[in-house]
């Protein structure tokens, strides 16, 4: 099983990124805390009383034959004074017009558009969603860094300690096996395993390697060149066997 290629990290370089990885592993808690809060305060904000303005939806009150009107939707008070002002009882056309001009208003404000829509609120809408979806990706990029970071580190050590590849099973399939498989654990065993996996990436840090193998520096079937010995009256470059 070979994975990233023939990589190897030492001793060093494996500490480096052992210490960067703890601190990503505490670093994201804090992450995900922020743009949730993000989140929360725009929804908080979404749902706060606002006083309406003179622009908002239904911020005048229309009258009809001099009397108050409810509250309405401009295309909904258009074709009702339309349907006042005729002087002749509602048909079943002026009804459907009707409803038709309700629902269409009703939509231009849940969709955000239109001039009547209050800005405000639907700049606090997009900014709830954009935070929500942040918080989806940010989740999958850091378990995706975490992974791999995790895979590269530990096949390349072993490989630089010269154990063969599937070793790195020991430490890591205690620990994503249960998630991926979504097996349930109590509790000391999800600290156990936590505990072996965290010791097996330390000790990793103290193992020396066996530095390069004549394997590594010749081909397979290949020998180191051996000097010539001089021979008698032989002057100039020596040549190799």
């Amino acid at each position: 099983m070979t994975i990233f290629g023939e990589s190897k990290l030492g001793r060093i370089g494996y500490a480096i990124l052992l210490v960067l990885m703890f601190c990503f592993d505490f670093a994201k808690d804090p992450i995900e805390r922020f743009i949730m809060a993000q989140h929360d305060q725009a929804a908080r904000e979404l749902m706060a009383p606002r006083p309406v303005s003179d622009t908002a939806v239904g911020a005048k009150r229309p009258a009809g034959n001099g009397k108050n009107m409810p509250l309405m939707f401009p295309g909904q008070e258009k074709a009702l004074n339309d349907l006042v002002a005729s002087g002749r009882k509602p048909t079943t056309e002026d009804m459907e017009k009707l409803r038709a001009a309700t629902a269409a208003g009703a939509m231009s404000m849940i969709l955000g558009g239109g001039a009547s829509v209050d800005r405000r609120a639907a700049d606090l809408a997009a900014r709830r969603s954009m935070f929500e979806t942040l918080h989806f990706i940010s989740v999958i990029a850091m378990t995706a860094v975490t992974v791999i970071g995790l895979l590269y580190m530990v096949s390349s050590r072993i490989r630089h300690i010269g154990w063969p590849q599937y070793v790195m099973l020991v430490p890591l399939a205690p620990v994503f096996i249960p998630k991926f498989v979504a097996i349930p654990l109590p509790d000391i065993a999800i600290q156990g395993i936590a505990i072996f996996f965290y010791a097996v990436l330390l000790v990793l840090a103290f193992i020396p390697g066996d530095g390069p193998r004549p394997s590594d520096r010749y081909p397979m079937g290949a020998r180191a060149p051996v000097p010539a010995k001089r021979k008698p009256g032989q002057f100039g470059r020596l040549g190799t066997e």
